[in-house]
């Protein structure tokens, strides 16, 4: 890490955190510990080659520990990198309250939102029976048009995603939507009851998994500012 030549100890603290990517990276890790597949699923357009150096660094920098497994690593953040948690918290505050306006055509990417939707889901409103959610995105750039359908699995202890229909389960629930109303629906910019109004988003399906699955979802009727939701930290070193 190229460093800035001061001993101010916010630029110490800008030589570890403020490069790129490397926010999102800890974003990631605040969810919990991950395989490197894993955080580079939550990355986008982030090269390999680039995750592994940025993994490296925060690992000499005493930010990132790795326990190693049958297969790969498994990254945690250490008490350090733990700390980072704050100003995490604190950038969705800030992007929510000013950073709408900066959603542009290349952010609409339908795997990111719904690797979003899974890891926000808090696992204590999870069901206490299984529902099956099929997901329709209209409006989904070309780069992504492969990706128009999804299938969420909400079980008691777990939340799977799927690229195709899962074999031998009736689908509960239907959100049929605007990728990009959606997205704001979502993030909490845009209310869920003027979006249906105007035909942009819709869920269909038995009135009570639809019901339940708008509050596990956090859906609002009118716009509001959306926490971003962490595991409680257990590990640290």
């Amino acid at each position: 890490m190229k460093g800035y030549g001061q001993f101010c100890p916010v630029a110490k603290t800008a030589e570890i955190f403020a490069q790129r990517w490397t926010p999102l990276i800890v974003r990631e890790l605040c969810f919990g510990p991950k395989r490197f597949s894993e955080i580079h699923f939550g990355m986008g357009t982030m090269s390999r080659a680039l995750l592994v150096q940025r993994l490296t660094e925060l690992e000499e920098a005493g930010v990132v520990a790795t326990e190693p497994l049958a297969q790969g690593k498994l990254y945690r953040l250490t008490r350090a990198g733990e700390s980072f948690r704050d100003i995490i918290v604190m950038m969705s505050i800030w992007g929510q309250r000013y950073g709408q306006g900066r959603l542009g055509p290349a952010d609409m990417d339908p795997t990111m939102l719904v690797w979003s939707m899974k890891r926000q889901i808090d696992p204590r409103d999870l069901p206490d029976r299984e529902i099956v959610v099929r997901l329709e995105f209209r409006g989904v750039p070309k780069a992504h048009a492969t990706r128009r359908y999804w299938w969420i699995i909400l079980r008691p202890d777990d939340v799977e995603v799927c690229f195709k229909a899962p074999e031998g389960k009736d689908v509960d629930a239907v959100i049929a939507a605007e990728l990009e109303t959606f997205i704001r629906v979502w993030m909490g910019y845009e209310g869920y009851a003027e979006a249906v109004e105007r035909g942009a988003v819709s869920m269909s399906g038995d009135a009570i998994s639809v019901r339940t699955l708008k509050q596990i979802l956090k859906v609002a009727d009118q716009p509001y500012e959306r926490p971003i939701v962490f595991a409680p930290f257990e590990q640290a070193a």
